[in-house]
């Protein structure tokens, strides 16, 4: 008798503990995955970025350039030019300028399942890639060649 009153209690404790972790984790699978999506378009970021400093190092490239270079890039993880900024100082080169630097700023809700529902929208993500200037006098001397 006492035997089958034990049982029962038993199958009733495992039904609450179930109740209690199965929320908690639901919210760290969830965690997981949204952190895993926002480091995969981070690193799509930094892809684009450098793709768009390739090109923006290239003599006689323009704005436009960069940007169609980024938006190539980042169209590999369904961004749409809208959803991030391209800046790069390509506009305000001088003669002696010898790095281009390209930065893609993304917010930080736009590359999450969630939104902003847990305060994303607060800090974007940010990548930025520089390179030498292709035929700059410093790149020339550097491969020994004389300008």
């Amino acid at each position: 008798m006492f035997r089958n009153l034990r049982l029962h209690q038993c199958r009733g404790s495992a039904v609450v503990e179930t109740a209690v972790m199965a929320p908690l984790l639901l919210a760290m699978m969830l965690g997981m995955t949204e952190m895993g999506s926002a480091f995969l378009i981070r690193q799509t970021m930094t892809n684009a970025a450098r793709e768009g400093a390739r090109v923006a190092s290239l003599p006689g490239s323009t704005l436009t350039d960069v940007q169609t270079a980024v938006a190539n890039t980042m169209s590999g993880a369904s961004l749409q030019p809208s959803t991030y900024t391209v800046n790069s100082n390509i506009n305000s080169l001088t003669p002696n300028d010898t790095e281009v630097w390209v930065d893609v700023t993304l917010p930080f809700n736009r590359a999450t399942f969630t939104g902003s529902m847990f305060g994303g929208g607060s800090f974007n993500l940010h990548s930025r890639a520089a390179m030498r200037l292709e035929g700059s006098a410093t790149s020339a001397g550097s491969q020994g060649v004389t300008p």
